[in-house]
């Protein structure tokens, strides 16, 4: 299971890669650390509640809780606002984690015909794209829903020092 992380950055800048009714993905997100080394993440998701509390602020300096889902790819889970309040919305990352169980039937059930179709088409190299979409559809429905869960996060916040209520 991914640790939940914190850290303090400044946000220099990033792409708007698509925003939903629940979240917002941001596509190379180029970070400040307190020591000044500039870092990028590849995908960040904010839920939207953060966001609108200003999450993503550029220029000023925001301490996040986070989980990484990759190497490269974040979603924040919380964030300490500039009075030292800690922000955040256990309601939307359990509407972000039941998306992720239809994603992952959808990834695992698609990856199947087009496997195959692929398969007929290159004489069979195309079947490597089995394994895979099974494999991502496995990590949509088990284990990013079990990372994201609420029994987690309020152990998971609890070991930072923040009180759930």
């Amino acid at each position: 299971m991914a640790d939940l992380e914190k850290i303090t950055v400044i946000i220099k800048n990033y792409d708007v890669q698509a925003i939903s009714d629940l979240d917002a993905l941001y596509s190379r997100v180029r970070l400040e650390d307190e020591q000044g080394n500039t870092f990028y993440f590849k995908q960040v998701v904010v839920p939207k509640c953060l966001k609108n509390h200003g999450a993503m602020a550029t220029e000023t300096p925001r301490t996040w809780y986070f989980k990484r889902l990759s190497k490269k790819t974040i979603v924040i889970l919380a964030f300490e606002n500039k009075n030292g309040k800690v922000e955040y919305d256990l309601d939307d990352v359990r509407l972000i984690a039941r998306s992720t169980v239809l994603k992952g039937v959808v990834f695992s059930l698609a990856s199947v015909p087009a496997a195959i179709i692929a398969a007929t088409a290159t004489f069979g190299i195309g079947l490597v794209l089995l394994p895979m979409g099974l494999w991502y559809g496995y990590r949509n429905i088990f284990k990013l829903p079990a990372m994201l869960s609420r029994k987690t996060l309020l152990s998971d916040f609890a070991q930072h020092g923040i009180v759930v209520r």
